[in-house]
C-alpha cells in the first residue's frame, strides 16, 4: 500500500515520462525540416508516421530510464543525442537536397564536415525554437520535480526494460508489433527524401538502420588486401591512344525478339542487330529486373558487384546507401590519364542522390535534366537529345572524353498512347493489352536503337578514336506477376530458367579504330567485368581493381545470384579476394586506394553540375517587358527581381522574357532601383544554381 501511494504521489512526474517524448520528437522533426509550416504540414498529412516518430523517442526515453533510473538525466541525454541530429539532416537537406541518413554517421563519422551546412542554415529564428524548448523543459522538470525526484523501484524499471525492447524490436523489425502493416507505411527506395519527408526524420533512420548491417569478409584486413595486391599483376597502356571511351545505358534496353510466339511488323532494332554480326557483343546478366538502374550503373562504373550484398541485395541501393566517399570508378581511373569524365542523364539531378554519386566517383560534370533543352518523346526526354550531349562534350574539350551517359526515352510505363504515334505493329496469339503494351515498348527501343546508330555514324566520321559500350541496363517491367512476358508464352508456368531469361540484356562494344580480329562475339558478363572488358579493348590503363576482375572475368564471365552459384561451378573462394576488394573499397580502411596513392584524389574539386551559375550578360527593358539576356540558359532558370519570383519564358537559346504587366508576376515599386538575378531550381524547388544580381533599367 505504501509503495502504491508512493507512486501515485509521483503521478505528475510520470506522466511528464509520455508526455516529454512528444515536444522532443515535435523539436527534431521542426530542425530536420527548417520550419514551423513545413512541421505542420507533415504533422496534418502523415498524423500516423508523426506517432511512429514519437515512440521513436518515447522507447529511446524510457530505455534510459531503465538503465539510469533517473528521468530528468535521461531526458538531457537524448536531448544531446537527438537535437544535434536533427539540426546536422535540416541542414544538409537545405545544402544538397538530402538527409543526413544513419550511414553517414556510421561510415563516414565526420559531423565536422557539416560545419559549413550549419553555418548556412542556423539563423536567429531557428535557435530561439532551440532555447525556447530547453527553457521550457528545464521549466518543467524545475517545477514537477522541485521537491523531491522520482525513485524508480527495479520492478519498474525492468517493466521500462521490456516496453523498450518491444517497441524497439517492433519500429526496427515490423514485429511483434506490424506498425508498417497497421500504418501502411511504405519507403520509396530510389528517392529516400520522400521517404524522409513522409516517415519523418526519426522513423525513417530507424528504418534505414538495417542498411548499416554489412558484414565483413572473413579473413579480411590490411595485411590481406596486401596480399592481393601482390599477386596483381601491373598491366600497363596496350598503346599510346588515349581514344574517348562512351558508356550509354539504354534504358529497359532489352531485345524482345527473341519471344517466338509473337511478331513485330519490323524490327524494332535493326542497327543493333547488324553491329552485332561485326562488334564485340554479348548478354549481360543484370541484377536488377524492371528497376533500380542504378544498382547497374554502380556495377558497370565501379567494378563492385550487386551480388556481395548480402541476402536481399534487391533491396539495397548502393548509391543512396554507401556512396559516402570517394569510390574508384571509370571516371577517376580515365580523370588520371588527362580525360575529362562527364555524366549525362535526362532526368533530375537529385534521383538516386545522383549529383552526389558522380562527384563521388571522381566525375568531373554532371549534366542532368535541369540543363536539357525541351526535346521530348512521349513524357521524357528523346535519346536523340543524350547523342547530342555526348556530343557537345567530346567535341568541347580539348583531349580525351570518358562519357557515361544514360537514356530515359524508354522509361516505364509502357501503356498505349506513350508516344504520339506507334510506327510497329504486334501480330500473335497475345491479349490486346499485351500487345499494346509490346508496341509501345518496340517503339521506345527503336528510338535507342536510332540514337546507337546516330553514334555510330558520327563518330565512325572522326579521326579522334572512339570506343562504345551500350548496355541495356534491366528487362522492361511488363506489369505485375511477368503478365506479358506470360501471354506470350516467353515465360512458362514453373519456367526452370525464370531467372536467366528476365535478366539478360544485350551488349555491344563498338569502336573506330581496332582491327576485326579482337572483336569477340556472343559473350555473357556480369556488369562489372563490363568496365575492365571497356578498358581492356580501349588500351588504356585501368586501376589494381580494374586488373583483378578483368583477370577474373576470363575464369568466371558471369556472377549469378547466390543460390545459383552451384548451376555456375563458383565456390565462395573463388570469389573470396574480390569480397574482400569490394569491402575495402566500400567499408573498410580503403587500403588498396591508399597502396596505390589514390585515396585522397578521386573527388575532383573542380566537379560541377551543369555548366556552372547562370551569367547575366544584359537585361533590356521596354515599358513592362524585360528581356534577360545570359548563358548558360535553360528552361528550368527563374527570373528574380528583388529576390521575387517574376513569370518568364525561355527563348531555348540565350533569352528569358518577363511581362512586368502580367497579374501573376509581384508589382515592381517605382522610383527605385532594382536588381534582377536568374536562379536553377530541380524540380523539388532546391536552388542549384544562381547569377550575380544585374541591375533592372529604368523603364
Amino acid at each position: 500500500m505504501t509503495t502504491l501511494l508512493q507512486w501515485l504521489k509521483h503521478l505528475p512526474s510520470r506522466i511528464m515520462i509520455v508526455v516529454l517524448p512528444f515536444f522532443l520528437m515535435a523539436m527534431v522533426e521542426y530542425l530536420e525540416r527548417g520550419s514551423y509550416d513545413e512541421l505542420h504540414k507533415w504533422a496534418m498529412n502523415h498524423p500516423l508516421s508523426m506517432v511512429l516518430a514519437y515512440f521513436v523517442v518515447g522507447t529511446l526515453y524510457v530505455f534510459l530510464i531503465a538503465m539510469t533510473g533517473k528521468s530528468r538525466l535521461s531526458f538531457w541525454v537524448l536531448c544531446a543525442a537527438l537535437l544535434p541530429l536533427g539540426a546536422i539532416s535540416g541542414s544538409k537537406l537545405k545544402a544538397i537536397g538530402a538527409p543526413y541518413y544513419p550511414w553517414d554517421l556510421y561510415f563516414n563519422n565526420q559531423i565536422m564536415a557539416y560545419k559549413s551546412f550549419l553555418t548556412g542554415y542556423l539563423n536567429l529564428r531557428i535557435l530561439g525554437f532551440v532555447a525556447l524548448f530547453l527553457v521550457m523543459i528545464a521549466f518543467l522538470f524545475h517545477l514537477i520535480l522541485r521537491r523531491q525526484a522520482i525513485r524508480f523501484t527495479w520492478i519498474e524499471r525492468i517493466i521500462y526494460a521490456v516496453i523498450a525492447i518491444v517497441m524497439a524490436t517492433s519500429l526496427y523489425m515490423d514485429k511483434p508489433i506490424p506498425f508498417m502493416n497497421l500504418y501502411g507505411i511504405y519507403t520509396v527506395p530510389w528517392d529516400q527524401t520522400i521517404t524522409y519527408d513522409e516517415n519523418g526524420y526519426l522513423y525513417s533512420s530507424v528504418q534505414m538502420l538495417g542498411f548499416l548491417n554489412v558484414a565483413k569478409p572473413e579473413g579480411y584486413s590490411k595485411k590481406a588486401i596486401t596480399s592481393i595486391l601482390a599477386k596483381i599483376p601491373d598491366k600497363p597502356a596496350a598503346s599510346d591512344k588515349k581514344p574517348n571511351i562512351i558508356v550509354m545505358l539504354g534504358e529497359s534496353f532489352w531485345d524482345p525478339t527473341l519471344m517466338k510466339n509473337i511478331t513485330f511488323s519490323r524490327d524494332p532494332i535493326p542497327n543493333l542487330h547488324q553491329l552485332q554480326k561485326t562488334y564485340t557483343s554479348g548478354w549481360m546478366m543484370s541484377p536488377q529486373f524492371g528497376g533500380s538502374t542504378a544498382n547497374v550503373e554502380f556495377e558497370v562504373l565501379s567494378g563492385n558487384s550487386m551480388r556481395f550484398f548480402g541476402k536481399s541485395p534487391d533491396k539495397i541501393l548502393p548509391y543512396i546507401e554507401y556512396m559516402n566517399h570517394g569510390v574508384d570508378s571509370l571516371a577517376s581511373i580515365m580523370t588520371r590519364q588527362g580525360y575529362t569524365a562527364t555524366s549525362i542523364n535526362p532526368f533530375f539531378s537529385y534521383f538516386f542522390d545522383s549529383r552526389k554519386v558522380y562527384m563521388d566517383f571522381g566525375f568531373s560534370r554532371f549534366i542532368s535534366s535541369e540543363y536539357f533543352p525541351n526535346d521530348f518523346e512521349g513524357p521524357n526526354y528523346a535519346d536523340r537529345a543524350v547523342v547530342k550531349k555526348i556530343i557537345e562534350e567530346t567535341e568541347k574539350s580539348p583531349g580525351p572524353d570518358f562519357i557515361f551517359a544514360n537514356t530515359m526515352e524508354n522509361h516505364h510505363p509502357f501503356k498505349p498512347g506513350k508516344f504520339s504515334k506507334n510506327t510497329i505493329e504486334v501480330t500473335g496469339d497475345i491479349t490486346s493489352e499485351s500487345k499494346g503494351i509490346l508496341e509501345t515498348y518496340a517503339q521506345g527501343i527503336s528510338g535507342t536503337d536510332k540514337a546507337l546508330q546516330s553514334l555510330v555514324d558520327y563518330y565512325s566520321k572522326k579521326s579522334e578514336p572512339t570506343i562504345l559500350l551500350f548496355f541495356g541496363d534491366h528487362f522492361p517491367f511488363f506489369e505485375d506477376d511477368y503478365k506479358v512476358y506470360r501471354d506470350a508464352k516467353y515465360v512458362l508456368p514453373n519456367d526452370p530458367d525464370l531467372y536467366t531469361k528476365t535478366h539478360y540484356t544485350p551488349f555491344l562494344i563498338w569502336n573506330n579504330f581496332l582491327p576485326a580480329d579482337q572483336e569477340q562475339l556472343n559473350l555473357k558478363m556480369s556488369p562489372s567485368f563490363l568496365g575492365p572488358k571497356l578498358l581492356h579493348m580501349a588500351g588504356v590503363k585501368g586501376s589494381y581493381y580494374t586488373d583483378y576482375l578483368y583477370d577474373l572475368s576470363q575464369k568466371i564471365p558471369v556472377i549469378p545470384p547466390n543460390d545459383m552459384w552451384d548451376k555456375y561451378n563458383i565456390k565462395a573462394s573463388d570469389l573470396s579476394d574480390y569480397m574482400k576488394l569490394q569491402y575495402d573499397n566500400l567499408f573498410g580502411g580503403r587500403y588498396g586506394y591508399e597502396a596505390k596513392g589514390f585515396k585522397d584524389t578521386i573527388v575532383q574539386p573542380g566537379y560541377m553540375l551543369g555548366y556552372g551559375n547562370p551569367v547575366i550578360r544584359k537585361v533590356i527593358r521596354s515599358e513592362n517587358k524585360v528581356q534577360v539576356v545570359g548563358t548558360p540558359f535553360y528552361s528550368s532558370c527563374n527570373v528574380y527581381i528583388d529576390g521575387k519570383l517574376f513569370k518568364s519564358n525561355f527563348d531555348g537559346e540565350e533569352t528569358l522574357y518577363v511581362d512586368l504587366s502580367d497579374k501573376e508576376n509581384p508589382t515592381l515599386e517605382s522610383n527605385r532601383p532594382h536588381e534582377v538575378e536568374v536562379r536553377v531550381y530541380d524540380d523539388k524547388k532546391m536552388k542549384i544554381g544562381q547569377s550575380a544580381l544585374y541591375p533592372l533599367p529604368q523603364s
